[in-house]
């Protein structure tokens, strides 16, 4: 009798959870190779959301959103829920709002938006597009740099190209499953080569670039590691020729 009282009373709990603690399908992920077990996502295996509940939560929508949303107080500062579901691995609205804040800062040039969203002890770049990467193995491209670093290195871009505006192919989206804390990215960028920077003179070429890219956001919600397959801008190509 107590055995069948308490079948019935979990039943009954169970469907009346609200739906954002609901838990989504598990998912066997392959090992990190830097500070997470949790593994990257891809584009068949990404949650389908765009906006964030109270909770943190995803919601159902389709991720199509082509341009930046700006930074929400709860990437910042979140509440007391916001921060339990982020350590039991979902709260993946709010992981993907950091990502959507870094896009942001780039988009509207503001640089201290742009440092607030890394690991204060820096975070790993894996740059795998990179020249002098050619020859090297995943394990071997990645750098560890700081916040400010970061920042500096967006300011030389955007005053290279004062016009810069970012948009997405597909926006930020986060892996399924619990613990996977990878944010993916399909962004691309159009403007301008109008502005001097790093000592190069513009040659006024259009800035037509693209790339997809993955963040590690993790439960303090900073990211602390990046993955970027892109192209260059003609000035990115004349400042590596020039040993920038």
């Amino acid at each position: 009798m107590i055995a069948k009282l308490v079948l019935i009373t979990t039943a009954a709990l169970l469907a009346s959870a609200p739906r954002a603690l609901s838990f989504p399908p598990r998912v066997a992920h392959a090992a990190s190779p830097a500070r997470t077990a949790a593994s990257p996502p891809s584009i068949g295996a990404t949650s389908t959301s765009s906006s964030v509940t109270s909770l943190g939560a995803s919601s159902n929508e389709p991720h199509l959103q082509p341009r930046p949303r700006p930074p929400s107080k709860s990437t910042t500062d979140p509440n007391f829920l916001q921060r339990i579901r982020l350590r039991l691995g979902f709260a993946k609205g709010l992981r993907e709002r950091v990502v959507h804040k870094y896009f942001h800062g780039v988009d509207t040039k503001n640089i201290p938006q742009i440092v607030e969203c890394f690991e204060a002890d820096g975070a790993i770049i894996r740059d795998v597009c990179s020249l002098s990467n050619r020859d090297a193995s995943y394990e071997d491209v990645g750098k560890l740099v700081a916040p400010e670093f970061l920042g500096e290195r967006c300011r030389e871009f955007l005053a290279a190209h004062p016009d810069a505006k970012v948009m997405f192919h597909y926006s930020p989206t986060c892996g399924r499953g619990r613990n996977n804390n990878w944010v993916y990215a399909h962004w691309y960028e159009t403007g301008a080569w109008s502005g001097e920077s790093g000592g190069i003179r513009p040659d006024g070429s259009p800035l037509n670039v693209q790339g997809q890219t993955r963040f590690l956001v993790n439960d303090d919600l900073k990211i602390e590691e990046i993955v970027i397959t892109r192209t260059f801008s003609r000035w990115e190509e004349m400042l590596i020729k020039g040993g920038g």
